[in-house]
C-alpha cells in the first residue's frame, strides 16, 4: 500500500494561517463597587462635617448665663461693672472678647485692676482687684499705693488720709517725699497732714494744729531735717503757738508766732 504523500499548503502572501476556531473577544465588565464604596464615604463625611459645623453653629450662639463679681469689692458700684460688661455678651459665650471686657472694667476709677475668664457651663467670671487710697489728692481725686491719681465721681469724705497735692505728673514724687517725711516725723508727736507742691515748684507742710511749714523749692527733706532739730531744741514744748515755720534759710528757719503768743 503507498504512502499519502503530504499535501503542500500553498500560501499567499500576506494571509494568516487558519485556526480552528474563532477566539472569541472576552465581554467588557465594569465594576462600580469602588466608586459606589467612596460615594458612600465622601457622603457619609459630608453628613458628619454638615452634623459638626451645625453643632458649632449652634454652640456659637450659646448664650452667657451668669455673671459673676469676685474679689474684696467694697467701692466698687456694681450696676456700672454689670453695664460695661453687657455690650460684650451679647457676642454669646464663645464670642466673648476677654481682653476687651478687661479693658472695659478697669475703666472704672475704683478697679486697680481685672482679670476674666470663662466658666463652665456659660458663666462669666470677673475678680476685681479694688484700688486702695493712702492719701487724697486735692479735693477731687485720691492716690494709690502706686502713687497713681484716680477720680471717682464721688469721693469719700473724712477718711483718716493725708491730704497731697501738685501737678499729677508729680503725684509718684509727692508721695515719696512725704513718706520720707513721715518716717522722720516717727519719733515725735507731729503728724504731717497735708503736703503741697505748687505750680512754682515750692513745697508747703502742714503739721500739728495746721501749723504751716514752708520747705522751699530744693532739698525739702533735707529742710523739714532741719526743721525737726529747731522743733527738738526750741519749739516742742511750744509747738502750738507756732503760726509758720520757713525753713528757706542756710543757716536756721523762721518762725511766725499767733497772735499774742510771741
Amino acid at each position: 500500500m503507498k504512502k499519502a504523500k503530504p499535501q503542500k499548503v500553498i500560501r499567499k502572501r500576506g494571509a494568516q494561517p487558519r485556526r480552528g476556531r474563532a477566539e472569541k473577544k472576552p465581554a467588557l465588565q465594569l465594576n462600580f463597587m469602588p466608586y459606589l464604596r467612596i460615594g458612600v464615604m465622601v457622603g457619609g463625611a459630608g453628613l458628619v462635617l454638615a452634623a459638626l459645623l451645625s453643632m458649632v453653629l449652634s454652640v456659637g450662639r450659646v448664650s452667657v448665663e451668669r455673671v459673676a463679681f469676685a474679689g474684696d469689692i467694697r467701692q466698687v458700684n456694681q450696676d456700672q461693672l454689670v453695664s460695661r460688661v453687657n455690650p460684650y455678651i451679647e457676642k454669646g459665650y464663645f464670642g466673648l472678647d476677654l481682653a476687651a471686657i478687661k479693658r472695659s472694667v478697669e475703666l472704672e476709677p475704683w478697679v486697680l485692676s481685672a482679670s476674666v475668664e470663662r466658666e463652665w457651663p456659660w458663666s462669666l467670671r470677673v475678680t476685681i482687684e479694688e484700688q486702695t487710697p493712702i492719701a487724697y489728692w486735692g479735693r477731687t481725686a485720691l492716690l494709690n499705693h502706686r502713687g497713681e491719681v484716680f477720680a471717682p465721681a464721688s469721693v469719700p469724705k473724712n477718711l483718716p488720709l493725708p491730704t497731697l497735692e501738685g501737678p499729677d505728673a508729680a503725684s509718684v514724687g509727692v508721695m515719696q517725699a512725704y513718706q520720707l517725711m513721715t518716717q522722720l516725723l516717727v519719733d515725735t508727736p507731729l503728724q504731717l497732714s497735708h503736703l503741697l507742691l505748687d505750680d512754682q515748684g515750692q513745697w508747703l507742710g502742714v503739721a500739728g494744729d495746721g501749723v504751716e511749714i514752708k520747705l522751699g523749692r530744693k532739698q525739702p527733706v533735707q529742710n523739714m531735717k532741719r526743721f525737726l532739730r529747731v522743733y527738738r531744741e526750741k519749739l516742742q514744748t511750744r509747738f502750738a503757738d507756732v503760726q509758720q515755720v520757713d525753713t528757706r534759710y542756710i543757716n536756721g528757719v523762721a518762725i511766725d508766732w499767733r497772735e499774742g503768743k510771741t
